[in-house]
Order: C-alpha cells, then structure tokens, then sequence
C-alpha cells in the first residue's frame, strides 16, 4: 500500500447474526450517520482486509467521458470469495444500556455536549441489513450464502461497481419484492434503483429494464407496481 493509500473504514462492526440478515453498531464516529436507507453492503471473509482502492465511491462510471457505464455483474478484482452483501433497511439511535432510555434537556447538542458529554458516551447507532448474495470466482451470486456473517465482523460501504453488480440482474428486485414484513419492501425498492440509477451514471435504459422486470415480478400486483413505477419516474 502506497503512503498516499488508506484503507476504508468501517460503518459497522456486526453485533447480531442470521443467514437472512444481519445487525450493526456504528463506530461512534458515525453515531448520526449510519449507512443511507437502501445502502449496499459488504462483510469480508474471516482475517481479510479491505483493499485500500476499496470503498471509494468513484471509479470509471463517475467519468463524465466515458461512452457508457459498467454494465457487469463482474465484482471489483480480487474480490475474496464468501464475502457478503446485504442492503441497509432500517436504523435507529438510542441507548447503549438495555432498559436505559435517554432524556430530554432541552438544550441544543453544542451546549448539551459541553455541559453533558458522557450523554453520548451512552448512546449507539444500530442498522439492519438484509442478505442479498455472495462473492464467487469474482461474480455476484444472488441469494442466501452458506453460513451467516461472524459476529463483531467489520461492515464497509460498497464501492460502484460493486453496487453495479449487486444490482445487475433481477434477483435483488425479486428479494425485495418477497421481503418479510418487517423490510418496508417498496421503499427499498425505489431506494436501491435510484442508487443504481445514480451509480451508472444516471442511465435511464437500466430504469427501464428494472421496470420490465418489476412487472414480471408484480404482475398479478397491478396496483402495487404502478405505484412503484411511479416513484421510480420521480
């Protein structure tokens, strides 16, 4: 690694686990910024660490020269097998003691962290997850993988081409749409195809295709997939 390289940091370290999804905490640096809703993200394989390219939000898709975006479900180079990715859809800021609920002060958080720091020496963000595939031979694999994410694994945000991958096929949309109750499945939706969108360079044709498959998915859903198409053309 280069003296100029840094590796990214964590966004989470996993404090539950399950094969369909997953819980993190949120290093205190991030206590107010989680993960974004519809977020893609990614838990690496036991003793693997993040390559320093990694994380970075930019690469040749965010060329305004280039002819046209990735279009892959190639992951980035060296990719470690068995590393997982999950979609963010719910967060949430409270106390770190079970049974402990924070109060009010009345002050603004300047003033309040000035005359009350160790308030937020209590306090945890948490986000959840929910799996949406693996690494293999350098391919996205939609689907559940053999074994659930380690406890106190670390989380990072995923790179483009990674999220270009994740999203390449209509297998993510098909999670989605049969997501449990607890997944509010059609925000998530519209979420994660406007961060596609936005990762292929605002394509419009990857809209189209994704709502072609939206209506294969929904087809005996009409309602519900005109409402999701609507907001996907917002």
């Amino acid at each position: 690694m280069s003296s100029g390289e840094t590796r990214p940091q964590p966004v989470g370290e996993v404090i539950q686990s399950e094969l369909v999804g997953l819980t993190a905490q949120c290093p205190r640096s991030l206590l107010h910024s989680p993960p974004e809703f519809g977020a893609i993200v990614r838990i690496l394989p036991q003793d693997i660490l993040p390559a320093a390219a990694d994380g970075a939000r930019s690469s040749a898709i965010d060329d305004p020269f280039a002819d046209s975006p990735p279009l892959s479900s190639n992951l980035p180079e060296q990719t470690p097998d068995e590393t997982l990715y999950a979609v963010v859809y719910a967060a949430s800021t409270g106390s770190s003691e079970p049974g402990r609920r924070p109060m009010a002060y009345g002050l603004d958080e300047d003033r309040l962290r000035r005359e009350q720091p160790h308030i937020f020496e209590l306090l945890a963000t948490e986000f959840s997850a929910l799996t949406i595939g693996w690494a293999r031979s350098g391919r996205f694999c939609a689907g559940l993988p053999a074994r659930p994410p380690r406890l106190h694994a670390p989380v990072f945000e995923c790179s483009d081409q990674e999220i270009c991958a994740a999203t390449e096929n209509g297998e993510l949309l098909r999670t989605l749409v049969n997501a449990s109750r607890e997944v509010p499945a059609d925000e998530l939706i519209v979420a994660c195809m406007r961060t596609a969108y936005r990762c292929r360079g605002e394509d419009y044709a990857y809209l189209v295709h994704a709502g072609k498959q939206l209506a294969s998915l929904l087809r005996d859903n009409p309602d519900r997939l005109n409402a999701l198409l609507g907001r996907l053309e917002d």
